[in-house]
């Protein structure tokens, strides 16, 4: 459900005409306003404690840095290649998880992490048709910054504490992105209140894409590995590129599409590999009697 809302972000940041500085910034401060209000009602109802957690503000930085760098390529390259580079945070953060733990991915997820990375440097490399005459080697680095700070927020978020309520690490994380979001917008010759008619897709981002997505990748990382979570993720770049091929006309070589593909199969691979993972023990295991043989086989199923 997020990597579905974040895909439509091209459309939200282009429609709205206004800078990614203050595009980023309504995505946090908006779900600031009402996570904060949120948290005050536990806080008074439920008398529930917001302490301050520096891992949930530290990784709030990331993803901050993270949005405001993506925003940014969308307005310089076409939106499947500034959806797509992104998607290299979550590779990295796999790796670097596999050394702090001090052994290397199994052998069939390394495959599937040098398969969506085929597919990334295919679609980079093969970036010179963007319409607009779009700058493609400033957005693709903007990509590639926004996926490094991507693969901080997430490793962060890997580490923190279980105890970290989920309403507390989205309010710092909104909080931080806020806070670091106000230095770029000020420092750009666009004052604040500039939006013209674009407020209702800064609104929509700060609902949609910020509270709704903060939310939801929080919740989803506390289930799932980096690499788990990180291929699913490559459902949005996907989505995006076929928003930005069928309503903003961006050419996407053929080439491009081999690599949109590659990453499509390393997502298809993995979730095949974690079904058979889960069954497998079910179809090892000797039933010990026939109510007990038909139950399993209804679990399998």
């Amino acid at each position: 459900m997020a990597s579905v809302l974040m895909g439509t972000l091209c459309v939200f940041v282009r429609e709205s005409v206004c800078t990614a500085q203050l595009c980023s910034l309504s995505r946090f401060g908006i779900g600031l306003v009402l996570i904060g209000l949120y948290g005050a009602w536990r806080v008074w109802r439920r008398g529930e404690s917001m302490h301050f957690n520096t891992g949930a503000f530290i990784s709030g930085i990331g993803i901050s840095l993270c949005i405001l760098f993506y925003f940014l390529a969308i307005k310089e390259t076409s939106a499947g290649i500034a959806a797509l580079l992104p998607a290299t945070g979550p590779l990295f953060a796999a790796v670097w998880e596999a050394l702090l733990d001090h052994h290397l991915p199994p052998k069939r997820d390394a495959l599937l992490i040098l398969t969506a990375g085929l597919g990334i440097v295919l679609v980079s490399l093969l970036s010179g048709s963007s319409s607009g005459g779009q700058n493609d080697a400033l957005g693709i680095l903007y990509g590639l910054l926004s996926g490094l700070f991507y693969s901080l927020y997430i490793v962060l978020n890997r580490f923190m504490r279980e105890d970290v309520s989920l309403l507390q690490r989205t309010f710092w994380q909104s909080a931080a992105g806020t806070l670091v979001l106000l230095v770029p917008l000020f420092c750009t010759a666009a004052p604040l209140l500039n939006m013209g008619t674009g407020w209702p897709y800064l609104l929509g981002i700060g609902l949609c894409q910020g509270v709704g997505v903060l939310v939801l990748v929080a919740f989803a990382m506390q289930r799932l590995s980096s690499l788990e979570f990180g291929i699913v993720s490559c459902i949005e770049p996907m989505e995006a590129a076929l928003i930005g091929f069928m309503f903003y006309a961006e050419v996407i070589q053929a080439g491009q599409w081999c690599g949109f593909a590659l990453v499509l199969s390393a997502i298809l691979a993995k979730s095949v590999m974690t079904r058979q993972t889960a069954i497998a023990p079910l179809q090892q295991a000797e039933p010990a009697d026939e109510y007990e043989e038909d139950y399993n086989k209804n679990l399998i199923s």
